[in-house]
């Protein structure tokens, strides 16, 4: 279901102390929700360590410690993995749908018969899936998802992104990762023009969470480098909740590194629109339990797994909240002794 190899980014390898390396963090880098990872290993992160853009399959490389994905990259891993454990949340970032109010889509049962964008196989067309048959109501063979666009950051976006097939009419509506739904609103006036929005964070939000193996948290060694991570993470989410145009323009760099989208960078002016949607926060969320059983369902009929969809149990057991649980006492301990 995901690609196994990716290459290491030499740019983020960045190496304090002499001699092996001792934590390997993995996430897709262009992705504005793993922006956070790398700001933590630049400024707060102060041991040695490796960034591989990109996110193999649990087992696949055992020097990786900690992996950045969102839910459906967990219960994709997880089956075969069952020592898969999340240990933190990096964002929770609400989802939305972006339509042509010229096509008539106001409200969500307008979708009926509507060619909605979506990046297959993944959060952004589970979130389609969910809104679609809870939301509006429809059945499967009521609408048709285009699976074939790509994403843009900020304007003016090529030709076979998502924004530019919405404003000429190649496609009705469609949903994906952050800026880009921005950017299509943008393309078509805003709210105040054609564009309308459709949300519902009580639904579906895609959780990007950090996780690891319960061999890496039983090593010694590894469970202190995760967890000295952990403490440093808390550090940049208070960068990202408090002084977000401080951190716009680095985010914007960031992305740009290891890039595959069409289009500029996003703009202090676009963050600025949907920082509102994000939640930065190491806490692992009350339901997310709940969340990851209910997206399994989607999951084990997707991708050609054909499986049965795993149990609250099993789901359950994935979630290990202990490595966060004892950065915050080392950092209660600290405070106290300051």
């Amino acid at each position: 279901m995901f690609q196994s190899f990716f290459f290491l980014l030499a740019s983020l390898l960045l190496t304090n102390l002499p001699g092996a390396t001792a934590l390997t963090v993995a996430a897709v880098i262009q992705n504005i929700e793993t922006t956070p990872l790398v700001v933590t290993l630049e400024d707060y992160y102060n041991t040695s360590h490796t960034f591989i853009n990109g996110l193999p399959d649990v087992g696949v490389d055992p020097s990786i410690d900690l992996y950045a994905g969102a839910e459906v990259h967990v219960l994709g891993d997880a089956p075969e993995h069952p020592d898969l454990r999340v240990v933190a949340t990096v964002v929770q970032f609400s989802y939305r749908i972006v339509a042509d109010k010229r096509k008539g889509i106001l409200l969500p049962s307008d979708l009926r018969g509507k060619r909605i964008g979506v990046v297959s196989n993944v959060t952004s067309e589970y979130f389609a899936y969910r809104y679609l048959r809870d939301v509006a109501r429809l059945n499967a063979s009521e609408y048709t998802l285009v699976r074939t666009g790509s994403l843009c950051y900020a304007p003016p976006c090529g030709n076979g992104t998502f924004p530019t097939l919405l404003e000429t009419g190649a496609i009705d509506a469609f949903t994906a990762f952050e800026p880009t739904t921005t950017v299509g609103g943008m393309a078509l006036g805003g709210e105040v023009g054609n564009a309308t929005f459709f949300r519902d964070d009580s639904l579906y939000r895609k959780v990007n969470m950090l996780y690891t193996t319960q061999a890496k948290l039983d090593n010694a060694t590894s469970r202190a480098e995760i967890v000295g991570f952990l403490r440093a993470l808390g550090k940049t989410h208070e960068v990202f909740t408090r002084q977000p145009e401080k951190i716009w323009p680095r985010v914007a760099r960031i992305t740009a590194r290891a890039s595959n989208t069409t289009g500029n960078l996003a703009t202090e002016e676009i963050m600025k629109t949907f920082w509102p949607l994000t939640k930065w926060a190491r806490g692992l969320p009350a339901d997310l339990v709940d969340l990851m059983v209910e997206e399994d369902k989607w999951v084990a009929m997707m991708g050609g797994q054909g499986r049965v969809p795993m149990s609250r149990e099993m789901v359950q057991s994935l979630i290990d909240d202990g490595p966060l649980r004892e950065a915050i006492a080392l950092e209660r301990e600290a405070k106290d002794c300051a």
